[in-house]
């Protein structure tokens, strides 16, 4: 059952707004490699990067295409976990992270130097786009007008989340917090400001918990999905979308994809 009511909808600010004071009390603890590890363990599955590996390997055959261009990448976390599965199928595509504030550091694949804006990406960044868990902080006029500059462009795109606005996924995100309490000795780097803050005074397990949750009930449904591309329809142009379901996972998520012809 997806909550339609709800989703009509959680205000964008309630989501930027907790991800702004996570930020900063990730820079003031120097932890900021913490934050991105616990919550691709909490919400991108270990499960899940082998399933959307399949679907990425069968767009770039069909659009007969080697490149990738991650949209909103971070620090590259979960397409570095995609690619780690893509190699199991086949020759690796080249990679070109991007994102509006590039943080190359600590990335063994090509980043962009510049800004990228998801709505707005250069003509020369070409190949398959990817975007991984972010698209439900878009409003729909910005949804849409991500999937207009891809339309435009001709140039494919994926869109993969691993949240759901399901009943299931919803009550799941409550688990957050003893997946961050599991989790946390296993971060590489582990500094002494991670442990205070997620042992003495339990900042980092409430925080993921908020941002989880808010994302879960912000995630567009299938028919939501297929009514943002209903302005992008052309003869050499098709989207596709549906649900898929990573082993382990008790919930199915949505991608949409974008392919020209």
């Amino acid at each position: 059952m997806y909550w339609s009511a709800v989703f009509k909808r959680v205000p964008t600010n309630a989501q930027v707004s907790s991800v702004r004071v996570f930020g900063s009390i990730l820079a003031a603890g120097s932890i900021a490699p913490g934050r991105h590890t616990i919550l691709e363990c909490c919400l991108f599955n270990h499960s899940i990067p082998g399933s959307l590996a399949g679907v990425l390997t069968q767009v770039l055959d069909e659009c007969g295409v080697d490149r990738i261009v991650d949209i909103g990448s971070g620090s590259g976390g979960p397409m570095q976990l995609v690619l780690k599965e893509m190699a199991k199928l086949g020759p690796l595509p080249h990679v070109t992270l991007t994102d509006l504030y590039p943080a190359p550091a600590g990335s063994s694949l090509d980043y962009w130097p510049e800004p990228v804006c998801a709505s707005n990406v250069p003509p020369e960044l070409r190949g398959v786009r990817t975007l991984f868990t972010c698209f439900h902080h878009f409003n729909p006029p910005v949804a849409r007008a991500v999937l207009g500059n891809a339309f435009a462009q001709r140039q494919p795109i994926c869109i993969f989340e691993a949240t759901s606005r399901t009943t299931l996924a919803i009550a799941a995100s409550f688990a957050i917090p003893f997946l961050v309490l599991f989790l946390t000795p296993r971060v590489r780097p582990l500094s002494a400001s991670q442990i205070a803050l997620t042992y003495l005074i339990p900042i980092m397990p409430l925080l993921a918990l908020w941002d989880g949750f808010v994302s879960q009930l912000r995630t567009y449904s299938i028919a939501e999905l297929q009514a943002l591309t209903r302005d992008y329809n052309a003869p050499d142009y098709v989207w596709k979308c549906d649900l898929i379901k990573g082993s382990g996972v008790p919930f199915s998520t949505s991608y949409l994809l974008g392919l020209p012809r």
